[in-house]
């Protein structure tokens, strides 16, 4: 008995064990899925740009102590447009805004708008340091020379005003750190710690979940203020988060929704009976919840790039029970015992399910060596989801099968099914006699996708994945247009040491490092505004002389500028922290600049940096991090993560091929078919203008994957006829004619399933659907067409004498043998 004979006789014996022991099967199955899915109660959510890079990431660790000296850069930023700014009637609604935004948002570390925006300025010889609106203006004089006072000072314009005083803007700082941790002792005053270096346990970071509470409390709000005088607009981080979360969970409702009634249905006109629509969904839906809960346990957050895997391993996960039905149901309509009929099931096709879940898990675990944190945490939570429903399917469905009551059908029932593989091995037929051209063809189309190959590109813009009707959309469009952005990078100046800061010539140096950024282009477009202790120092000194406008410039005497911080500290205000430590041995340098895809953020960065260093000289070091600096370490890592996670896949699923046909060579071969349809999907990509992203990169590897299965099977059945007759003409013809229906139908299931994700909101998910249809499609063509054709050209003709005593009658599986 050959190898494949052992383990298929293996797997015959375990079917009866199955049956004998189908209670204790059955029990067993369900106490391990109600252990793992009670982990759904620690479920949660996180989106965040850290969540995209790995713990040890450089560029995460150094966003983390930029974090612990200056809080998180991370805000929530609100619009309001108004008839007119500077209205006593808006104004009064604008103070009630803000005042209700102060007492009821919950985790709220600082608020900034135009009623509290700084406001310095010299009296006598005292400094002021106070509110713009500290005194509420009563006759129109006294608000024109307020809104003087905003339009001629540079901090305040594309601030909390835009520079056609259009718009007004509300920052809205949360907490670094979740209340439900340690706090750092450098949050507890200036003056008291030294940021990184700061000793005791590690807080914790603030959740998605204090995240969720302050956006929805804010939100509630902006609806009970939002009129036509009013226009309120939300953007910035924890809004996106917060908007990623909600959608993430209407499409998962959707694509469950969606997926669960097309594979039913799917189902019902395959097997005609409840019972083969009830049980796979049953199967499939426990394994999927069970890999969720899985993925609870283990403190895997949900994120966008996991947002259909629910709806993805059910419609993967269900193959595995169609293999193992289509021959139970087969085999009882003939007349066979229920429990024979489960066995034989098992022992024709717990094999191709065993080889088909390994290969589709192999291609998801290529995803694991991913420097993007989702995605590598996707090559953990898929393969065991496919795995896990693998197991339910050679387990659980079979005692379920063995206890619930099984309708038999009459003959002739699958009169459509022998027509499709009657069709299909004419189709292998064809491809036999003129497997040359068949080659030549899909050569031709290669060809021809090659300009699509040519204009693939990179991108990583996640506003571009929201509909541009989206409110969230078309806050960042206003923040671009209106105020220059809302994004950044941060720059940190070390200086040689203490009160290095208190140096003029470092001021001056830092200062002509503002002036150069604001020269700079990003994306066509100019970097509209820095910010830095150098701007605080200026306002400073000039309040000192008289408010006189020539004095809004850097002292030229160390022991003044030290003595004009000092004041400034002593003023009440506790803005130095966000601009310094309290050595004054580093400071902040902040860059605002538009929303930009983090494809343009690595040259630019390469470009800034040593024109810092050049301007700022070697005695100051410089450290870049911020958003925008986390956007570009992402873009950099899905360029990583997509050769890898490619090369990984076939460096697993090739010799996996090679064992499962026996042949070097046409193992070799009968990768070709399964590289195609990645092939033509990135052709795809380009000829749409669809670009390579988080999402889209995925396309490969579950892919590369999933296209195996059908070669699997259709190898799997290739090799037995081949060797029993030694034609290979025959033995495409033999494949084709009793595992076609099969091929069709799982490759159905699979591209109506991935084609639910085209109704998502978010316009990733709804490529990744296309794509993966698309792909499937090509997939199925290749495999009953070009496969056939290189077997032809690589498998030599044998003698009646050469090829194995046992005839094709000695398949199982008759007509829809096979599977996925």
């Amino acid at each position: 008995m050959t190898l494949r004979g052992r383990i298929e006789s293996s797997f015959v014996v375990f079917g009866w064990w199955v049956i004998r022991w189908r209670w204790l099967a059955i029990l067993s199955c369900l106490a391990l899925s109600s252990g793992l899915i009670s982990g759904l109660q620690h479920f949660r959510i996180d989106n965040s740009d850290e969540a995209f890079l790995p713990s040890d990431d450089p560029e995460r660790v150094r966003y983390e102590a930029f974090k612990r000296q200056y809080d998180s850069d991370d805000l929530i930023l609100v619009v309001v447009r108004p008839s007119e700014v500077f209205d006593f009637a808006f104004l009064e609604r604008l103070r009630a805004f803000h005042d209700e935004i102060e007492a009821k948002v919950p985790y709220l570390d600082d608020l900034t708008s135009l009623l509290n925006a700084r406001n310095t300025y010299g009296r006598e010889d005292e400094l002021v340091v106070e509110d713009l609106f500290e005194t509420w203006p009563q006759t129109a004089a006294e608000l024109a020379a307020i809104r003087a006072r905003v339009f001629s000072n540079p901090l305040l314009v594309n601030t909390v005003i835009s520079a056609n005083g259009e718009f007004t803007a509300l920052q809205l700082k949360p907490f670094t750190y979740s209340t439900k941790g340690p706090q750092l002792a450098s949050l507890e005053g200036f003056d008291e710690a030294d940021g990184p270096g700061a000793s005791g346990p590690d807080p914790l970071p603030f959740t998605e979940a204090e995240g969720r509470e302050m956006v929805e409390v804010l939100h509630a709000i902006r609806d009970a203020y939002q009129a036509p005088g009013f226009q309120v607009y939300m953007a910035g981080g924890p809004t996106m988060e917060h908007g990623l979360a909600q959608t993430m969970q209407s499409d998962v409702v959707t694509f469950m929704t969606l997926s669960n009634g097309a594979i039913a249905l799917l189902l019902l006109a395959l097997f005609r009976r409840i019972s083969g629509v009830v049980l796979p969904l049953a199967v499939v839906v426990l394994a999927m919840l069970s890999a969720m809960g899985a993925m609870s346990w283990v403190d895997i957050p949900f994120s966008v790039t996991l947002n259909m895997l629910p709806a993805f391993l059910i419609v993967v996960g269900v193959c595995d029970s169609i293999h193992i039905l289509v021959i139970v149901y087969r085999q009882l309509d003939a007349g066979a015992p229920r429990n024979e009929a489960i066995v034989g099931a098992l022992g024709h096709s717990g094999l191709a399910v065993v080889m088909t879940s390994v290969t589709t898990a192999a291609g998801l675990v290529s995803f694991s060596v991913a420097k993007l944190e989702p995605v590598a945490q996707l090559g953990v939570v898929a393969p065991f989801g496919v795995m896990l429903a693998m197991v339910y399917s050679l387990v659980l469905l079979p005692a379920l099968l063995a206890v619930v009551p099984l309708e038999r059908k009459r003959r002739g029932r699958d009169v459509g099914i022998a027509a499709v593989n009657t069709a299909l091995a004419r189709l292998g037929d064809a491809v036999t006699r003129h497997p040359g051209r068949v080659v030549v063809l899909w050569a031709v189309v290669a060809l021809v996708a090659i300009p699509g190959l040519q204009q693939a590109h990179f991108s990583h813009d996640a506003m571009k994945w929201f509909p541009t009707q989206d409110p969230l959309r078309q806050a960042s469009d206003i923040l671009d247009r209106e105020f220059g952005g809302s994004g950044g990078t941060e720059v940190i100046i070390h200086t040689p040491g203490e009160n290095g800061l208190h140096d003029p010539d470092v001021m001056r140096r830092i200062e002509e490092a503002m002036s150069h950024t604001e020269t700079l282009m990003l994306d066509g477009r100019k970097i509209s505004q820095t910010y830095s202790l150098v701007d605080l120092v200026k306002e400073t000194h000039q309040a000192l002389n008289e408010n006189r406008p020539e004095f809004y410039r850097l002292p030229v005497e160390r022991q003044l500028l030290a003595q004009e911080l000092l004041l400034f500290e002593n003023s009440g205000s506790d803005d130095l922290e966000d601009l310094t430590d309290s050595q004054f041995s580093q400071a902040r340098m902040s860059l605002r600049m538009p929303w930009v895809d983090a494809m343009v953020m690595p040259p630019f960065l390469e470009r800034l940096e040593p024109e810092l260093r050049a301007i700022l000289g070697p005695d100051l070091d410089i450290e870049l991090t911020g958003s925008g600096v986390m956007f570009g370490r992402i873009f950099e890592n899905v360029i990583v993560t997509l050769a890898r996670s490619y090369v990984f896949a076939l460096l697993i699923i090739t010799p996996l091929m090679i064992l499962l046909i026996g042949s070097f060579k046409r193992g070799l071969v009968a990768m070709i078919p399964n590289l195609i349809p990645v092939y033509l999907v990135i052709a795809f990509m380009g000829f749409g203008g669809i670009p390579l992203d988080m999402t889209t990169l995925l396309i490969g590897g579950v892919v590369i994957g999933l296209a195996v299965d059908d070669t699997i099977h259709f190898m799997h059945k290739f090799n037995r006829y081949y060797e029993d007759t030694g034609d290979p003409a025959a033995a495409v013809h033999e494949t084709l004619a009793t595992t076609g229906s099969a091929l069709l139908f799982t490759s159905l299931v699979l591209s109506f399933g991935f084609a639910i994700f085209i109704a998502a909101y978010m316009i990733n998910l709804s490529w990744f659907g296309l794509l993966a249809s698309f792909a499937v499609v090509v997939a199925f063509l290749a495999d009953v067409t070009l496969a056939p054709a290189l077997m032809m050209l690589v498998t030599p003709k044998r003698t009646p004498e050469q090829a194995g005593a046992v005839g094709p009658g000695g398949d199982v599986g008759s007509a829809t043998g096979g599977g996925r």
